[in-house]
This record gives structure tokens, C-alpha cells and sequence, in this order.
């Protein structure tokens, strides 16, 4: 009998193998939540969200405007079908999966803008993923405004934007209009997998912050950053063979790192731990 894992990783692997910005969103999303659900059926939870849109679809078609639609969607999901931020438990993982948002009506700012961004697109509205430092949103395209769907609120603008990221950071990062750049699918689910993989490291999960990681690196396969944090990951887990195998790929991306005696020094040592395990 075929093993789950290995079947949804070869799923999320090939829709992260596509090209440009064609990765289903929500497919994707729920395969990152199948590793940790294997029974999960994706087909199920996507035809959730095609019910969400069939039910406020004649409300929104019959807006007066795209602002007013993107206003009625967001009362749609916070108040009629009671999705909120899980501002009391925010760094439990269930907050990180798509699943467990359309089950308990409860996630964290990138998992509610998904489901916003879901619903929205099969409306037919433009909608962008924005990815503000500490905080998603998400940018209603034809309006020019944005909605945090974390807060539940609608219709703001670039200041409104600006004094979140204030809130956030106070006087440690200045506001910068590139910060509201529209995100890809590719980077929305880094970002998600990003979010993962440091509530496991701070769990000290390092086996479900390495599927985290190999899953970053399936979506970025020429980011040497990667490479780097995930042969470290590999080395704790005593993986030594695939911690060198990375440290090779890092050489290829970025030859500079030839020249450091750090890292000749750490390359030794994996090749040496790895020797002792034939």
C-alpha cells in the first residue's frame, strides 16, 4: 500500500513545480495540511469553498460596485459564517491549516486571507495577497482599498496600512509603499510555511520544521538561504547524507561561500559524520 506522506508530497511537488504564478492556492494549502492530516480529503474541503461563494454569490453579483461586493463578502465571512483571528491561541499550528480554519472558524492573518482570496476569485473579483512585515492582508484590486481579514475589517487604505505596521514595530521599520507589492501563490504559501516552520522550531518540533523546510525549498528551489537552514536542521536530526547534499547545493547557488573557512569547516564535518554512518 502506497504511503500518504509520500503520495501528498508528491502532489505538493508537482503543483509547485509549475510554472509562474499557476499554483492552486487552496490545493496547495490543504496539501501542506494533509502531511499532518493524511485522511484529509482535499476535493471536500475545496468544495467548501465553492459553497462559501454559491452562498453570498447573488448578493455580491448584485453590488452596486466592487468595493460594496468586497464590503459584503467580508460580513459574509466574519459575521454571518463567524471566521475570526484566533488572537487568544495565535501560534497554535491548527491556525496555520486550511482544514482546521474551514472546521473551527478560527486562523491566523495568512490562512483567513487565503480563505478570503478563495471565495473573492471564485466570485470573479480581482484580489490580491499583500504580505505587510507582521501582518497579511489583502488587497481588493479594482477598489484600491485592502481588508484584513484577521480583524474582520474592510476598506482601508494605504495609511490605514502604514499605522499597522507602526502598531506593529513602533520606530524599528519604517513604512514603505513596496511593502503592499501583491503577493504571488508561491508566495503566500512560503510565507505560510515560513509561519510553520518557526512554530515548530519554537516548539522544538525540528522533524515537522524539516517537512516545513523541504516544502519552502520544493516552492524556492534556487533560494541557497534555504539550503543553508535546512542542512542545519538535517545535522540536528543527525541526517548527515542529506545535510551534505545540501551543503552542495548551497556551494552551487552561491559560489562565494567556497571561500569561507566557515564553511569549509562545516562542510568537513558533515562529510566526516557522514562517513562514520556507512
Amino acid at each position: 500500500m502506497d504511503d500518504p506522506t509520500t503520495r501528498i508530497r508528491s502532489d505538493f511537488a508537482a503543483l509547485a513545480a509549475r510554472r509562474g504564478d499557476t499554483i492552486p492556492l487552496a490545493e496547495a494549502a490543504l496539501l501542506v495540511a494533509a502531511e499532518e492530516y493524511p485522511a484529509l480529503d482535499v476535493n471536500l474541503y475545496l468544495s467548501r469553498l465553492d459553497a462559501l461563494a454559491d452562498d453570498i454569490r447573488e448578493a455580491v453579483d448584485n453590488a452596486r460596485d466592487v468595493r460594496e461586493a468586497g464590503t459584503l463578502l467580508a460580513r459574509f465571512l466574519y459575521e454571518d459564517e463567524g471566521f475570526r483571528g484566533n488572537a487568544g491561541d495565535y501560534y497554535d499550528p491548527r491556525n496555520s491549516f486550511l482544514n482546521e480554519l474551514l472546521d473551527r472558524r478560527q486562523g491566523i492573518p495568512i490562512t483567513l486571507s487565503i480563505l478570503y482570496i478563495e471565495v473573492a476569485r471564485r466570485l470573479g473579483l480581482a484580489v490580491h495577497g499583500v504580505g505587510l512585515p507582521g501582518h497579511f492582508l489583502v488587497l481588493l484590486a479594482e477598489a484600491g482599498t485592502y481588508v484584513d481579514p484577521f480583524h474582520g475589517e474592510v476598506d482601508l487604505r494605504e495609511e490605514d496600512c502604514a499605522r499597522r505596521l507602526h502598531e506593529r514595530f513602533g520606530d524599528e521599520m519604517s513604512f514603505d509603499r513596496a511593502m503592499l507589492a501583491p503577493q504571488s501563490n508561491r508566495q503566500i504559501l512560503t510565507r505560510m510555511l515560513r509561519n510553520l516552520r518557526e512554530i515548530y522550531r519554537t516548539r522544538g518540533d525540528e522533524p515537522r520544521a524539516l517537512a516545513a523546510l523541504d516544502r519552502l525549498v520544493l516552492l524556492n528551489p534556487h533560494a541557497a538561504y534555504l539550503y543553508r537552514e535546512r542542512a542545519s536542521v538535517l545535522g540536528q536530526l543527525g541526517q548527515y547524507h542529506r545535510a551534505l547534499r545540501d551543503a552542495e547545493q548551497l556551494r552551487k547557488l552561491q559560489p562565494g561561500v567556497r571561500r569561507s573557512e566557515r564553511f569549509k569547516t562545516w562542510r568537513r564535518f558533515l562529510r566526516e559524520m557522514a562517513a562514520r554512518m556507512n
